[in-house]
């Protein structure tokens, strides 16, 4: 059927079942804003900058599993989102990011505002493309959402020039077919690994966020309980592993010089899912010769990106734990089953014993003023309803906020991936979008607060019920945190006292519940720790969109 290239698009778009459609809109996409009005269907979710719509259509696809759609406005509009972009593709986010064009016919004349977007983009995405026909606007539609929902998914971009969305065409608005992608892992590969397995006595398990994005949790429980192995996880990652099954060791700090120590004691590492290792600091390999490494990833990139593997397994996640779980019961003898369980036992005493000692270190700063953290979450997770999902960007907290929350299932809780901040304010949205059965919690700190915090202005005006819990310690802590604890060290300067330029809030510290009341939302501020769980329990009460900033302890610094 021979129609304007732009209403294709839309057309398109519910084909792939997109429900809505995240922008912040300028001139050059006056095509779709206008095309808008005719697809009811779709529905147009207004962010006040950049970041915070590729950061909703982030959450909005993690939380649904599909592709999501995102507009912004050529150069000056998409510069502001590609940081968001870059969380999307090193989280692995199956997001279509697109941008309007100057029009083709006058692209020589360099005019005000374009630039090569497909150049921007191309470094963090799956595929980058421009669009200069309108009869190409199906296919580059249909091919990004293939490429974007073929594992290991990630994002794509379109570049979409105003002249181009209002040609005529004779249209094929077929969309893409499912993505069919169970590939199982090379039979005498899991034969090995299952060999190497089977009565090791000092195993770790390590599991990463395609575990959960392949759908494969139950899977890697199953593995481990089998093998009676200890599971970890990155820092900042989703639920792979249930954080309160008796196995669950904890998460790894890769910055820390303790992690490479806690994984030297171990002979073999099945790593499930994970990039081994992400590091930012230039700090000694994490892992040395002694550890042999078992890799099973539906990514071959990350497959001895970094370290050498004795056993590479690439393929689906999914079914090649099924399989690696039935070759262990193969090869597993009556000894070996015996030991495993006996070192489950072993895991969870010890478990229980570090919980304990948690609690019991946050009772002894339990009255504290500005509160500890600790405090914070424990409380937290007593009023928060049970079916509730987390969302974090709270980056010095995550440690407390693990250790005083359980997270048994795959969506329970998000967060920040890739190191941009700004993220947990506009994702927190995206997935309350995507599951509006359930409420939603995002805890961010005072510093992350403020790269994105104009998404409070769509959840005032789409009234999306997310409270917000803002960490407020008054600073960059984490920057304080490596100045001490990495780069005096390094430097050998053990007695220098800093003066955390750049680093302190404190002189003049944030109101985010004032800048959050001029946005529309609800804000409430806690100082004393007592007046903390009454203000949660009101503030969860309302149904519709609130904050509440919380006083806590900057550390000692």
């Amino acid at each position: 059927m021979r129609k304007t290239a732009g209403h294709g698009l839309l057309e398109m778009l519910i084909a792939h079942g997109v429900e809505y459609v995240f922008g912040n809109p300028g001139t050059t996409e006056l095509p779709i804003m206008d095309g808008l009005q005719d697809f009811p269907q779709l529905k147009y979710v207004l962010a006040l900058q950049e970041g915070s719509a590729v950061a909703m259509a982030d959450g909005y696809a993690r939380a649904t599993g599909k592709p999501s759609f995102v507009n912004l406005h050529v150069a000056g509009g998409l510069a502001n989102g590609i940081s968001m972009l870059y969380n999307a593709y090193r989280g692995g986010t199956p997001l279509i990011l697109t941008a309007g064009q100057s029009d083709t016919r006058m692209l020589v004349e360099e005019p005000l505002l374009s630039a090569d977007l497909v150049g921007m983009c191309s470094l963090h995405t799956k595929w980058s493309w421009e669009v200069r026909h309108a009869a190409d606007v199906p296919v580059a539609i249909r091919r990004a959402f293939r490429i974007a929902s073929t594992p290991p998914t990630g994002p794509v971009f379109l570049s979409l020039p105003w002249n181009v969305l209002d040609e005529e065409a004779d249209l094929d608005l077929t969309p893409a077919s499912p993505v069919y992608a169970r590939i199982r892992p090379d039979e005498k590969a899991l034969e090995r690994a299952a060999h190497m397995l089977a009565g090791e006595e000092n195993l770790l398990m390590i599991v990463g966020d395609r575990v959960a994005q392949t759908g494969a949790v139950m899977e890697a429980v199953r593995v481990a309980e089998i093998l009676g192995t200890p599971v970890a996880a990155a820092i900042y990652s989703e639920v792979n592993f249930p954080t309160d099954h008796p196995q669950f060791w904890g998460l790894l700090n890769l910055e820390s010089p303790t992690t490479a120590k806690t994984l030297s004691q171990h002979d073999v590492i099945l790593a499930v899912g994970c990039n081994i290792f992400s590091r930012f600091l230039n700090t000694p390999p994490l892992l040395t010769g002694k550890s042999k490494v078992i890799h099973l990833d539906v990514s071959a990139r990350e497959i001895e990106k970094n370290h050498p593997v004795e056993i590479g397994l690439w393929g689906d996640i999914k079914t090649g734990l099924e399989d690696l779980s039935k070759a262990l019961g193969q090869q597993m003898s009556a000894a070996d089953r015996d030991a495993a369980k006996r070192r489950a036992l072993t895991l969870a005493e010890a478990k229980a014993q570090r919980q304990a000692s948690h609690l019991e270190k946050a009772r002894q700063t339990w009255d504290r003023q500005p509160m500890d953290p600790a405090r914070l979450f424990l409380e937290m997770n007593e009023v928060l309803p049970k079916n509730t999902i987390v969302v974090s960007e709270a980056i010095t907290s995550t440690i407390p906020l693990m250790r005083a929350m359980t997270f048994h299932e795959p969506g329970s809780f998000f967060s920040f991936r890739g190191g941009a901040l700004g993220w947990a304010i506009g994702g927190a949205l995206g997935i309350q979008l995507a599951r509006p059965d359930r409420p939603v919690v995002c805890i961010v700190g005072d510093g992350a607060a403020m790269y994105g915090i104009q998404g409070l202005w769509t959840a005032a005006y789409h009234d999306l019920p997310v409270t917000y819990v803002i960490c407020n310690n008054r600073s960059y802590r984490i920057l304080k945190n490596f100045m001490v604890n990495y780069y005096y060290p390094t430097l050998g300067l053990k007695d220098r006292q800093s003066d955390y330029i750049g680093m302190n809030f404190s002189k003049h510290p944030i109101d985010c519940a004032g800048v959050a009341r001029g946005f529309g939302v609800e804000s409430f501020r806690v100082e004393k720790p007592d007046e903390l769980r009454v203000t949660l329990e009101k503030a969860l009460s309302l149904g519709r969109p609130a904050l509440v900033d919380v006083q806590i302890h900057s550390g000692d610094y």
